[in-house]
């Protein structure tokens, strides 16, 4: 049986190889009428805005090459929880366990399937990601450095914001949602800020616990910080999975906010 991986570099170093992969990725999922490929379209968006970023002498990023190599790890560890799901089996985080549940049924919206797959990679992943890229470059004790890496961490928030009508758009054109159609026409400005109220937030935790791993004290204390990371996004990827909360925004809103 053909894979949607099937002939593809799994280990991305840069956003562009990231972007190739996804964009590759989410077309052969959208062939076959797969519905992991609603979070994969919308993830390729916000790459290839990375992307434009990195490429600009003029862009938002101060270190263009660590955010790179992030994209690049981040976009790779994507790809063993998607190998994973291909393989039936079990992921290590409770999170992308959840996600991948959630595109089994036919009847939940393809902005569901998204959220949740946002949740498991960036409450979880991106924590262990930034970890690994701030270490990999040598600037885990450089307090300049981190203040820069953190403004170019923040930055990526800008490109979600602006993402978010665009992924409306993909979700109820490509994927058929008929809730991201309601509030692509109706209320972008609402869906775009309850979408940033929740990842705004969880990319703030994001960054406090990546300090956490760099500050700790040996492999003991940073095992335990990550056990602690894996269960929060389990608790939030539970959150999301509720049926009704696709319906009232606001009421997912807090509870997502208490669950972090």
């Amino acid at each position: 049986m053909s894979s949607c991986i099937d002939g593809l570099n799994l280990y991305p170093k840069s956003v562009h190889d990231a972007a190739v992969v996804l964009d590759t990725v989410t077309d052969r999922l959208i062939a076959a009428g797969d519905r992991r490929a609603a979070f994969t379209d919308v993830y390729g968006i916000v790459t290839r805005a990375v992307a434009a970023q990195v490429d600009r002498p003029d862009g938002m990023f101060l270190e263009p090459a660590w955010i790179s190599r992030l994209a690049g790890r981040f976009c790779a560890r994507y790809l063993e929880t998607l190998r994973w799901s291909e393989r039936g089996v079990a992921q290590d985080c409770g999170a992308w366990h959840l996600a991948y549940a959630s595109t089994s049924s036919r009847f939940t919206p393809p902005v569901q399937n998204a959220l949740l797959g946002f949740s498991a990679h960036i409450n979880y992943d991106l924590v262990l990601g930034i970890h690994a890229t701030i270490v990999e470059f040598g600037h885990g004790r450089d307090a300049r450095m981190l203040a820069r890496l953190k403004h170019d961490h923040d930055q990526v928030n800008t490109l979600l914001r602006l993402s978010v009508p665009e992924a409306l758009a993909r979700l109820a054109g490509r994927h058929g949602c008929a809730l991201s159609t309601f509030f692509h026409d109706n209320a972008p400005d609402l869906a775009t800020w309850v979408a940033m109220e929740m990842l705004s937030r969880w990319r703030e935790r994001v960054w406090a616990d990546v300090v956490a791993l760099l500050e700790a004290g040996g492999a003991g204390e940073r095992a335990a910080l990550t056990r602690a990371v894996e269960q929060r996004s389990a608790r939030i990827a539970q959150m999301l999975a509720l049926p009704s909360l696709h319906h009232t925004p606001g009421a997912a809103l807090r509870l997502l906010s208490r669950a972090a």
